[in-house]
Order: C-alpha cells, then structure tokens, then sequence
C-alpha cells in the first residue's frame, strides 16, 4: 500500500472543476457504450505503486454529455463507455484531499479501448520510508490542482480562484459604513430560488426594515439568488451565500466562494470543498447539526462556524441515536465517541441545545469555530433576525464581515431586542522563563514577560497564568449569566437589575481549554429542554503561547524533526519547558508545505534537531 495516500475504493461524485463535472458518476453516460468499447485507466507513481484515487472523463465531441467517473480500485479501473472523444480528468488523493495531477485528452473507438496512463513524480516516497513532502505542498495556491497541471492549463497557480475549469463569481464588496464595530445580521434565510415564498427584492426590503446590518440569502446548493438583478442594497450588505448538502448526510453553509463550489460527494470530496472555500477567503460553516432530518455526518476539519442555533431555541426536536449512520455510533469501551453521537444521545434536548453541546464537544477536541445562528426564514410569516448572529468586523462589508467570522469575533441571540454580552479576558503579567532548545536544558534560560492586554472574543489566553474573565450586561433584569470551561459551568450568577452590571471570574488553566459566556432564563412557554438560551459567546480559547519579541531578530529558532510515516499531516504549533516539565503540542491544522531539502528554508550546520515519533491514537 502507497505510504502516503488513504485508500478508498467507493467514491461519490468529486470535482473541483466547476459544475461540469458535477454530475460524474458510475453508470451515468448520454448513450449506452458500443459492444466491446471500454476507457481503461492505470495510476502509479515513479516506483509502480499504485495510487488510490478518481477519473472524471468529459465529452469534447458532443455538448450535454455526462461526464463519467472511473473510481480507481488499487490504480486501475476498466469500464464500458460510449465511444468518441474525451478528456480525463486525473485525481490522486493525498489523504483527506483529492488533488487534479493531471488532464489527457484520450479518443476511444468503437468496440475498441481508449487508454489514460499517468505515472506521479511529485510527492514520491518508498513504502516504509518516511514522506519528505506530501503531495499536497506541490499546490501553492490550495486549489487543490497542482502547479504543473496549471502552468500547462494557462491557469495562475497562486491563485485559488483561477484553476481548470473554475467558473468565478464575480461578488462585489460595498463599504457600507468604515467604522469597526458588531454588526446585526441575519446567516440562514430562503428566497424563492431555493424553496422559500419571497423574491430576493422582498427579501431585502424586510432587512431592511428590520433593521439588519446584514443577510444571506442561503438557497440549497444554488447561488441563483446572488445573480438575482434585485439583489443590491445601499444599507443591508448581502452576503453572498448559499445552503450546500443533503439531508443524507447533513447541510453547510457556504459564504463568500469566489467560484462555484463542487456538489456534495463524499468525505474526501466534501473536506476538498471546505479547503478551496477557505482559500479563496470564504467560510464553510456547518448548519443545524442537530437536527432530526438532517444530521451532520460529514465529520471535516477546519470548519469555521457552527450554526448552533437555527429558528425558535427551545421549538425543534434534537437528533436521536438511531437517526445516525452505524459509523457515528461507533462505542469504544461502551462509550460513544463522536460529537454528534454524544449530542443525539440527549433526546430530551432541542435541536440547537444539543447543537451547542456537539459544538462544545468539538471545541474541546481542539476545533476553533465560531458560533452563529440564523432564523431559517423563507417567508414573512417566520420572523427574520430571530435569532441572529452579531459580528464584530472592521467596516460594514462582505469582506469586513467574512473577515469578523474568520477570527473568531461572533455572539448569537434571540433578537435584536435580546440583551448582548461583552465577555474579555486580562492575563496577569509575571515573568515566564522558556527554554526553547529541543534537546538540552544546557542553554541559558529566555525570560519574557506577558503583557495584560483585554483579550477579547476569538482571542487567545496563555496557560500556567492567573486569567480575569469579565462578562458585561445589560438590561438583564431576572436572567442568570454564566461562563463555561470546556462546556461546563465555572460561574452562574442571577442578574439582579436592568442597568449595566459586570460579572467577574478568575481561573489558571493548565492546558488547552475554551471559554466562553451565555445568558440564560427560565422558559416561559413549552419547549424542549430545562434552559432558554438568550444569548451566547463565541470562545476566548487557552493554549500554550511562546512569546515573542518582535523588535529581535529571530527570537526563537526551533528545529524539529517529525517521523510520520503512515499519520496524516499535523502543525507542530510548540514545544515549551517550564517549571521542569516539557510540553509538545501537535495540532491538526489546513495543510502547510514542508520544506524540501533543496528549498530555501536550509537547518543551519551546527542547529541541534531533535526527531520525534508520535504514534497514532486508535
């Protein structure tokens, strides 16, 4: 077996070409094959190993065809197909991501066969022998094509947005207003392009008699309302957006592609969809992952936002356990072990609760998403902005807000008439004494000292100090306010009075840890669930942090070396030693390039490296 490409031998339909290629699949042609005519494809790199992965072949001589996709079995596949001109489509998977190495132009005659034949050079490794560097660093541009492929196809290989067969949506981004500041808007509404009742027009002017900052007009795997002629306002910013999934195995919400997303496929196709949006400096989120008819059972890393609250809070029924898929509820030692599991076990609670504790559950395991929250409204009678996602962003501009997403910068509520939270964090300044060296303890000790800034929302706090929490309300009179550490409550306190009124708590964490505050109140009406959440935070997370001085030249140089063969990519993100002990943090994160032995990245003669062997965690 190949030592750096996952295996997967039934594959949905995958594209990373435009729509083209979207309905590819098995079977699927625009006339039945000629007695005896096949398409034979064989994949393998430069040492014959043969490579896991998919063909797309494409009709250049007859215009409406259906594409065909030949799932590579160990290298190879043969199959029956129409006979005519083509052209091949070839796409390695590195891992979790398919990669387009290659495009040959093949013509398969009656009753006989047409031959595609590509043989790797990038990214090569011996089986048993430790990767230099993964396929994946040969895409600069994470567009998932790799530069060769696009120097040959006349397409910019550092850019995401230019690549075979991209069809680019040309978005504008209007200043509505330059001042940084939180934003009111509505993530998850429908327009009559994907089932709703109202035309975007309609759409747009109850925003903007609601008084929202902003929308998105979030119709299912279509962007036709965003090339609706109404779609345009001078004091609403339209977020260009739209609803990407199935209820098979769940729905995201896309924000802000640059080009048209591939449909949903398969997991590694879908993680290759959730890379290119982010690249192109968009955000894949997930939508109401807890609900009944559309659980999220994609699994992906890197999301950017969790939709944790999606119409009344307290009004949709949660997910249950035999809802799910065998492969989310798989039991180690008879404990469930996936977020969405855990949280479907919880029968008892809403959609959205459960959905803030699948969030939770992620967040612990190392995830950095932000909350948001959108009313799902497809006509007047569902009230837009209710609930609705405030977003801290520097101007009022698709940009600017994509941006105040990006980094963590959200608070969800139930309304505009909902009260908000401040929540901060301040780090109590004290020396810290870091030894940096991978492999002596010989070398003089660095002493820095952390500043006390407010750390706000989406930020940051260092482990080992003493942090303050500050919570900050008004106009709460009756409600309860709360800070959560990894999802469980550190401070509950009433709010006794309408005015502003500030909530203290103080805490050293000790490893990685999320935090984050909400307002809660005594349901009124029937429901689901004990709690009626009023409005919530998004989390100031804890993890080690080296500080650095950026007034010196190279304050910390850290060589590690890291034999991972058969582990799929992770960053080294630290390696600390303090008060004795030693702390290595390896962290799942987007893909990054490895420095070759020929790259300009060179480990200085006398540098001391250390190699470590992580092992995999079964």
């Amino acid at each position: 077996m190949y030592a750096r490409w996952l295996t997967v031998l039934t594959i949905a339909t995958v594209c990373y070409a435009g729509e083209t290629h979207a309905q590819a699949g098995a079977g699927q042609s625009a006339n039945p094959a000629a007695e005896g005519t096949h398409l034979f494809v064989e994949v393998t790199d430069i040492l014959q190993q043969t490579l896991p992965g998919h063909v797309v072949a494409v009709r250049t001589d007859e215009a409406g065809a259906k594409p065909i996709r030949l799932d590579l079995e160990n290298g190879k596949q043969r199959r029956p197909v129409p006979p005519g001109n083509y052209r091949a489509y070839v796409y390695i998977y590195d891992w979790d991501l398919p990669l387009l190495c290659d495009i040959q132009d093949v013509t398969v005659p009656p009753g006989g066969t047409g031959m595609v034949s590509y043989v790797l050079t990038q990214g090569v490794t011996k089986e048993g022998m430790p990767v230099t560097r993964p396929l994946r660093s040969f895409d600069q541009d994470y567009d998932l094509v790799l530069d060769e492929v696009e120097m040959k196809a006349n397409t910019d290989p550092s850019s995401p947005i230019s690549f075979p067969n991209a069809e680019p949506l040309p978005f504008d981004s209007p200043v509505l207003d330059k001042k940084p500041g939180w934003y009111k808007g509505d993530l998850h509404v429908r327009s009559i392009h994907g089932g709703g009742a109202e035309s975007v027009a309609d759409l747009v002017r109850r925003a903007e008699k609601s008084g929202l900052d902003f929308i998105a007009i979030t119709d299912r795997n279509t962007l036709k309302a965003c090339f609706d002629a109404d779609f345009k306002s001078d004091k609403v910013v339209l977020i260009p957006a739209m609803e990407w999934g199935d209820e098979k195995r769940g729905v995201a919400l896309i924000y802000g592609p640059s080009t048209r997303p591939a449909p949903p496929s398969n997991l590694i196709g879908d993680q290759g969809v959730c890379q290119l949006v982010q690249a192109q400096g968009g955000i894949f989120a997930v939508a109401h992952p807890c609900f009944p008819n559309a659980p999220w059972q994609r699994g992906l890393r890197y999301v950017n936002a969790i939709e944790v609250w999606c119409r009344d809070f307290r009004g949709v029924p949660g997910a249950r356990l035999d809802q799910l898929m065998d492969e989310y509820k798989r039991r180690e030692d008879g404990n469930l072990i996936h977020s969405l599991s855990l949280a479907a076990s919880k029968s008892e609670l809403s959609a959205n609760a459960q959905a803030a504790m699948f969030w939770d559950y992620e967040l612990t395991r190392g995830l950095k998403a932000v909350c948001i929250a959108g009313s799902l409204s497809s006509s007047p009678k569902v009230p837009m902005g209710q609930p609705l996602t405030y977003i801290y962003a520097r101007e009022k501009s698709v940009r600017g807000l994509l941006e105040g997403l990006r980094i963590g910068r959200t608070v969800v509520a139930a309304g505009p008439e909902a009260p908000f939270i401040e929540f901060v964090a301040d780090a109590q300044t004290k020396p810290r004494s870091l030894n940096v060296d991978l492999t002596t303890n010989d070398l003089p000790k660095q002493t820095a000292t952390v500043g006390q800034p407010d750390i706000g929302i989406g930020g940051i706090v260092p482990l080992g100090l003493l942090v303050d929490f500050t919570v900050q309300v008004k106009n709460a009179k009756g409600m309860k306010i709360e800070v959560l550490r990894n999802g469980w409550s550190i401070l509950s306190k009433p709010v006794e009075s309408d005015k502003v009124e500030l909530f203290r708590i103080s805490d050293t964490p000790t490893s990685y840890a999320v935090y984050r505050a909400r307002l809660v109140r005594t349901p009124t009406r029937k429901g689901l669930g004990p709690l009626d959440i009023v409005t919530m935070t998004s989390p100031i997370y804890a993890q080690d942090i080296i500080p650095i001085d950026p007034t010196k030249e190279n304050p910390y140089d850290v060589w590690i070396r890291i034999n991972d063969k058969g582990l799929s990519p992770v960053n080294v993100s630290e390696r600390v030693e303090e008060d004795g002990r030693t702390r290595v943090r390896l962290e799942p994160g987007a893909p990054g390039q490895t420095a070759a032995a020929n790259d300009s990245l060179a480990i200085p003669p006398d540098a001391k490296v250390k190699e470590i062997k992580p092992r995999r965690l079964n």
